[in-house]
């Protein structure tokens, strides 16, 4: 097991970590094993999983706890199609073991899933655009957005409205907007830079995001320097890289890595309506 505390944590400006003091030093509870999985993986481990306990601030309601479990794994020398068919193995021997019917799971691309609902391509669609079509479809929703709201903003906003709700049986997303990109690769599609990463939807619910993993220091230490320049634009603390993490990402072996909601998993394949339903204890009851 990796440790829960670590020295750092991540630099996106969409997760909020929580922190404490020991020795009156801060350290972070470990919004996913990632970083220590990594170094591992550098020190030539081989392929790896864990089943790790993980914390989020600000993450509660039907969906979310602060405190979740997550099931992470990584397998070097197997690319990202290997992958998704690798983890829709899983939930098929899972549905199987508790008597769930699901249907054959969907592998479609993040521009074709917006070309059918919006008629736009997300890669080249201008910030304004993405706007009108807001502002057309989902009026009360952009108002909580500030009038300075990003393309990935305005894109995350139209996908969780009006695209995610639908993806009822099993869809494998691909070939995100290379702005969303996180720790995954870039690569090319039909000549478009794009993020060579996937997200897998059931019954309306993300439940797994998986990259061909980036192994470059210096272009996430470029990754983290922007999203620490929207931290600031947004008054967010400022996140220091982990030094250890762009060390160990130059000596990892080419690999495709996912990280799967096992509370969430859970829901569905239980028909609970809400994360506490399958939890001992959520956050109300700690």
């Amino acid at each position: 097991m990796t440790p829960c505390l670590g020295r750092f944590t991540v630099t996106s400006p969409h997760i909020k970590s929580l922190s404490l003091s020991i020795n009156d030093e801060v350290f972070f509870l470990q919004t996913s094993p990632e970083y220590a999985m990594k170094r591992l993986l550098a020190g030539g481990c081989g392929s790896i999983y864990q089943i790790a306990t993980v914390f989020r601030d600000g993450e509660s309601g039907q969906r979310h706890n602060p405190e979740f479990t997550m099931l992470e794994w990584y397998r070097p020398n197997i690319d990202l199609k290997a992958l998704m068919v690798e983890v829709d193995q899983l939930l098929q021997d899972l549905c199987e073991e508790f008597s769930v019917e699901r249907e054959k799971a969907s592998f479609i691309s993040y521009q074709n899933l917006f070309e059918s609902k919006y008629q736009i391509n997300p890669h080249l669609v201008s910030v304004n655009e993405l706007r009108d079509l807001a502002k057309n479809h989902y009026p009360n929703l952009l108002a909580h957005l500030s009038s300075e709201a990003s393309h990935d903003d305005l894109l995350d906003l139209l996908f969780s409205a009006g695209i995610e709700p639908r993806l009822l049986n099993p869809h494998f997303v691909y070939d995100y907007p290379r702005t969303q990109a996180q720790l995954a690769k870039l690569g090319e599609r039909n000549g478009q830079c794009v993020a060579q990463r996937f997200e897998l939807f059931w019954k309306g619910m993300e439940l797994a995001n998986g990259y061909d993993e980036l192994q470059d220091s210096e272009e996430l230490s470029h990754r983290s320097l922007r999203d620490n320049e929207i931290r600031q634009s947004e008054s967010l603390p400022v996140v220091e890289m982990d030094s250890r993490l762009l060390s160990a990402i130059e000596e990892m072996p080419m690999c495709c890595g996912v990280a799967l909601g096992l509370d969430r998993l859970q829901m569905l394949l239980f028909d609970q309506p809400s994360m506490k339903d399958v939890l001992s204890f959520d956050i109300d009851s700690v």
